[in-house]
């Protein structure tokens, strides 16, 4: 045996595990017919709601990580559960060489059938780390204990290169236990300088799991909470519940469900008001092409940290989720001068986001042009509400002396370019910020510029936008329907460019883009910023 397999299979040998201040406490989950000993350096994060393998996650508390040798990993053991399947018979035939179907609201890309095969089933720890960590590979690993019906197994995570991505800078571990009817697997990733410390707390955790019969959830006492009430959705508002993680708390709104981990209950209360009220206001100027009865999940995090673990991508303060129906931010509070604190940034992100939650139900689920649909979400930002009712809507702070600046700097997009900016035009790297600021401001002229008011041709860019989208939409989908293309994503996106190309030449005709353009970057100029 070559000095380093001897290395590697030594590692993996069974060693006590190491010195752990705090020591475990006992997870006991019988929905899943699983407990075990957590590491109390270890808390829970909640997983994504569409998330189709992991059940559990634990990262490391952030006041617990070592910058020195975590170095800007943060250590993380997640519990995959993988149902074992029959084998799928091989297809027969040749696939049509067409282009993959894009994710939603993307545009698609080529390439050939055989490239875009459908991936194998996940029904084994193997295929789910083939298929889902990108950059490692499962070694070969040693027998570990039997329980139950479980043969547990250890393996090491092998780091490979992927084409196109940066090499992982963390190691990986799983343990895994195998049944007749399903998999459950610990998986544990760390930094290098992290790694030899915590596989021991994890071997600990897994080797010491108890597995039986997942408890089968019943829904009846949470079906209670609502008998009495006039929530709509229940069934959605129950699963979301039921998915609380221990310390997570939900509140319910006429629209919203609201998911928070903050102990901040002002904070709460505000943006379980605040949500309605602001709805309100997208409602008057976007009417909804039919009645919206969905109800979205509202998650608020209790800091950037746990933001990011979540899912939240870095240089972002909130997202929305149409797949999984959720909006998540987080408790943005910070310091002001005089030794204050204020949520404005918390509020900022919130009402951005819940615009952008609002239009994808009111347009019938297709997405605005980005300078519509960014630019509104930051316009709503600069709402000022108080005392159950909008006081008024001003510059966004975020975005008002960076647009000014870009103006002065010669540097705005023309306004024949930007208003047909699709999503990843929009977003290109080398110019998101700019774009981001033009829509805020774009939106902002044509909704507060008392000389767009004496300019019919103006006024009418938005509402004609609007509701020549809806209609055209509406008008593409029935065509989907009846050729039964409804679920071809290819095809509905196609349609989707049909209705904003529509929507955007209706709204600008007879509009002197030349002439907007200069009157809205004069306006830029004298605008008054926000105070800090």
């Amino acid at each position: 045996m070559s000095t380093v397999l001897a290395l590697a299979f030594l590692a993996l040998l069974p060693t006590a595990p190491p010195a752990l201040q705090g020591g475990y406490t006992t997870e006991k989950h019988p929905e899943l017919g699983l407990s075990f000993p957590r590491a109390r350096e270890y808390e829970q994060v909640p997983t994504q709601p569409d998330e189709e393998f992991i059940v559990l996650y634990y990262a490391q508390r952030v006041d617990k990580v070592d910058p020195k040798t975590a170095k800007g990993f943060r250590p993380e053991l997640n519990v995959v559960w993988i149902d074992h399947r029959p084998p799928t018979p091989p297809a027969t035939g040749d696939a049509p060489d067409v282009p993959p179907p894009p994710e939603p609201d993307q545009e698609p890309r080529g390439g050939s059938a055989k490239e875009q095969a459908p991936p194998r089933p996940i029904d084994s720890i193997e295929r789910w780390v083939e298929q889902k960590l990108k950059g490692f590979e499962l070694a070969d690993g040693k027998e570990g204990r039997a329980r139950r019906g479980f043969a547990g197994r250890e393996h090491e995570l092998r780091r490979v290169p992927v084409k196109g991505r940066p090499a992982s800078g963390a190691r990986g571990w799983v343990y895994a236990w195998r049944g007749p009817d399903r998999t459950i697997a610990f998986v544990g990733f760390a930094s290098p300088d992290d790694f030899d410390r915590h596989v021991g707390w994890w071997r600990e955790m897994a080797e010491k799991a108890e597995l039986g019969e997942p408890e089968v959830e019943s829904t009846e006492k949470l079906e209670r909470r609502y008998a009495t009430t006039k929530f709509r959705e229940v069934p959605f508002r129950v699963g979301v519940r039921k998915k609380l993680v221990r310390g997570w708390k939900a509140e319910d709104t006429e629209n919203f469900i609201l998911v928070y981990n903050t102990p901040d209950v002002p904070l709460v209360r505000k943006i379980l008001g605040d949500l309605e009220v602001i709805r309100k206001e997208y409602e008057k100027l976007f009417p909804a092409a039919r009645p919206v009865t969905a109800v979205s999940t509202v998650r608020v995090c209790k800091s950037r940290e746990e933001y990011l673990t979540y899912g939240g991508v870095p240089g972002s303060a909130g997202y929305w989720n149409s797949a999984t129906e959720e909006l998540v931010l987080y408790d943005a509070e910070k310091a002001v001068k005089g030794g204050g604190k204020s949520d404005a940034d918390t509020f900022i992100v919130l009402y951005h986001e819940a615009f952008h939650q609002y239009i994808h139900y009111s347009t019938g689920e297709l997405p605005p042009h980005s300078w519509f649909n960014e630019g509104h979400g930051d316009f709503f930002s600069g709402a000022r509400v108080k005392d159950g009712k909008v006081r008024g809507i001003g510059p966004n702070p975020w975005r008002a002396e960076f647009i000014q600046n870009t103006v002065a700097g010669g540097k705005a997009i023309p306004w024949s370019e930007i208003v047909l900016f699709e999503q990843p035009e929009y977003y290109r790297p080398d110019r998101i910020g700019i774009c981001y600021a033009q829509g805020w401001a774009m939106v902002y002229f044509l909704r507060t510029s008392p000389l767009v008011q004496k300019r019919p041709e103006w006024a009418r860019i938005l509402p004609t936008y609007f509701d020549t989208l809806k209609a055209a939409w509406g008008e593409e989908w029935a065509k989907l329907q009846a050729a039964g293309a409804d679920q071809d994503r290819v095809k509905r996106f196609a349609g989707g460019l049909a209705a904003r190309k529509r929507a955007v030449e209706a709204a600008f005709q007879g509009v002197d883009m030349l002439e907007i353009d200069e009157a809205w970057q004069d306006f830029v100029l004298r605008m008054e910023l926000p105070k800090k």
